[in-house]
């Protein structure tokens, strides 16, 4: 196994190995999230997928590395995990067709086996074969072991910064992979060239020469043009222009939509009008609007989550103050650029919970839209941050919550939970469903600590059942766990609207 004799070689080999499990990880997770979210679910199976791989590939690597007497073990384990590494961004598509439609959790394992498991498996094969190879004796076992174990990790550490804050948002997915599949496998490359091993060695040239045509190969075109693409660990964005047509034949103008994780976030249509109560945005944010008309004309307003920034738009172009907070720095970028966004209406880039606790303006309406396609926000939605809301909040004024539409069953567990939570923190609390079908609609909770004003829309609060609601608390953050089933409901409406259109199947899964 000894080819080096210098073990700084091989601490090298650890350290481009720790970084690449980290980063597989990485970019398997966000090349499931165009078909299954960012959802508990989502990072539950790709977490264990990738500590089953490593366990299964120590295991195997441990006995590989005694059973084994050819020297060129290591580098024919690293040049196959830097193959399957430069696979992942296509086996991903591959497999996503195949089985995304089907039930959700099953698919989401099986996806993810199938992405992640090969090339961690091999990874973690490295280790033991890096150990056998540079311990000469058994009293310096445990210290070899430490060692590569100690600078893998370090790897890794370095390369969940480095692709979680640049990498993937810079890049995207499809590049990293095959960059980060050739520097795992360049010194096992050198290594079995020199051995004139040149087989193998071509082959692996050739499959960089394919995965870099691949990468550059244009699918079917469509006609929704990509305004905007980006990856990044808080979702995958998309601006999408679907063309107008009239009689069949396409006209000027277009209907802009910001996805997030394929899940619509914002809507505006360039031609509707307003006149004759057509809707340019969502209803939610008609209604929202309707509701500012009673405000005094010098209230106060903080928006908690932009989208796009329509109800930013409209409450400004009101002339109310409107400050808001978002934690994805690119969406205040694309609600400016894209939707039209006043440039002087200032974002701050911070968590909600964060912003309210050290926030020390009052504001006469507090609007929660932080529901990012079906993520809902854990910490925001407790007694604890009602408590603290509560303190931005001016005498009279108006707390709304943007929300799914389920209230009902178990899918509208998670809406009558935070229904129950509002009351239980001295909220007087309304719900106004836009639409009557649960699955096209929103909920907004009007809530305040004075009385609301009705509303002939409201649903009748005898007709929300909170015997299996819960309140929620700090200690207690399982808001996720009860809105998995309307996750899953909505998740799944949202792959099926893609693939039922021609158009929308040509749109690139990932970049």
């Amino acid at each position: 196994m000894q080819f080096f004799s210098n073990k700084k070689i091989y601490f090298l080999l650890s350290f481009i190995e720790g970084g690449s499990v980290m980063a597989a990880e990485l970019m398997g997770a966000k090349m499931l999230a165009p078909y299954f979210g960012s959802s508990l679910y989502v990072w539950a199976s790709v977490l264990a997928i990738t500590l089953g791989g490593l366990a299964v590939g120590y295991f195997a690597g441990g006995i590989l590395s005694y059973r084994s007497k050819n020297p060129f073990t290591l580098f024919y384990v690293l040049l196959a995990a830097a193959v399957f590494t430069m696979l992942m961004p296509f086996s991903s598509k591959f497999i996503l067709w195949m089985v995304g439609m089907h039930s959700l959790i099953p698919s989401v394992i099986i996806s993810a086996s199938f992405i992640l498991f090969p090339p961690v498996f091999m990874m973690g094969m490295v280790s033991p074969l890096i150990i056998r190879a540079i311990t000469t004796d058994i009293e310096q076992s445990g210290r070899a072991a430490g060692a590569i174990y100690a600078i893998s990790t370090v790897g890794g550490i370095i390369a969940t910064f480095s692709f979680g804050f640049y990498v993937i948002p810079e890049f995207g997915l499809t590049m990293p992979s095959i960059y980060t599949g050739i520097i795992l496998g360049l010194i096992p490359l050198v290594v079995l060239f020199r051995q004139k091993q040149i087989g193998k060695a071509l082959g692996f040239f050739l499959l960089c020469a394919w995965a870099f045509s691949a990468a550059s190969f244009n699918s079917t075109p469509s006609n929704i043009k990509v305004v905007y693409s980006a990856e990044g660990l808080l979702g995958q964005l998309m601006v999408l222009d679907y063309p107008h047509y009239d009689r069949q034949k396409k006209v000027d103008g277009h209907s802009r939509w910001l996805f997030v994780n394929r899940i619509s976030q914002t809507m505006y249509d360039s031609l509707a009008d307003e006149n004759r109560k057509e809707e340019k945005y969502f209803t939610y944010v008609y209604r929202i609007s309707d509701f500012s008309d009673s405000l005094p004309k010098d209230s106060k307003i903080l928006l908690l989550g932009l989208g796009g920034g329509s109800i930013a738009k409209r409450l400004t172009e009101k002339g109310f103050s409107v400050d808001v907070c978002e934690l994805d720095r690119r969406i205040a970028q694309v609600a400016k650029k894209y939707f039209y966004l006043d440039e002087h209406v200032q974002v701050s880039v911070d968590d909600a919970r964060h912003y309210i606790k050290t926030c020390d303006k009052k504001y006469d309406l507090i609007i929660f839209d932080m529901f990012r396609g079906e993520d809902v926000p854990n910490h925001v939605f407790t007694t604890e941050s009602l408590e603290e809301t509560k303190k931005l909040l001016n005498p009279g004024g108006t707390v709304f919550v943007n929300s799914l539409g389920y209230i009902e069953g178990t899918m509208g567990k998670s809406m009558r939970s935070i229904y129950k939570t509002f009351k239980a923190s001295g909220f007087k609390v309304e719900v106004l469903p836009t639409d009557p079908d649960p699955n096209q609609r929103n909920l907004l909770f009007y809530a305040s600590l004075e009385k609301v004003k009705p509303n002939a829309g409201f649903i009748p609060e005898n007709k929300i059942d909170l015997d299996d609601a819960v309140v929620l608390k700090d200690e207690y953050p399982v808001l996720d766990l009860l809105n998995a089933e309307a996750a899953k409901r909505w998740r799944m409406l949202a792959i099926g609207s893609f693939n039922s259109d021609m158009q929308q199947q040509a749109l690139p899964l990932f970049r």
